[in-house]
């Protein structure tokens, strides 16, 4: 067994990282339970603040162990730990990407009418990917690590 949180080798930090993103979707989850309640400035708020806090750990620690395991993944693309890292990184990316615009979109005044219904549709398509790159994440994890 390793020293990591979770009996893995994981550094504190890929520990850390791997919990925060579990409190993000905690977070993500609340908004949409304050959408569904039509409470949408606390909706706006908790997706503001689980983007944010998403974007920090990308820049702060997801960012650093890419470029750590970057020439790994280049030299082995076959292995079970490029694999799962390449589809974790471009879901993530884009679910990240996707909840920027939402958050400045939506901080530059509500969508029209017409426009409601997509601005909608996004939403659910961001939060999909959103949780898909996190399920890639926890398996990434798991294989890098055990």
């Amino acid at each position: 067994m390793g020293s990591g949180i979770f009996g893995t080798k994981a550094s504190l930090v890929a520990d850390t990282n791997l919990i925060l993103q579990v409190v993000i979707l905690v977070m993500l989850l609340w908004g949409v339970f304050q959408a569904k309640r039509r409470k949408f400035q606390a909706h706006h708020t908790w997706m503001t603040v689980a983007v944010i806090a998403n974007a920090a750990l990308i820049i702060a620690i997801m960012n650093p162990s890419f470029f750590r395991i970057l020439p790994f993944a280049l030299r082995n693309p076959g292995a079970n730990k490029s694999t799962v890292l390449w589809p974790h990184m471009l879901l993530g990316a884009i679910a990240e990407l996707l909840g920027v615009y939402l958050v400045l979109a939506t901080n530059m005044g509500a969508p029209d009418i017409s426009r409601r219904r997509n601005f909608k549709w996004l939403m659910r398509i961001t939060f999909s990917l959103w949780v898909l790159a996190l399920a890639g994440g926890i398996v990434l994890y798991f294989v890098w690590y055990t």
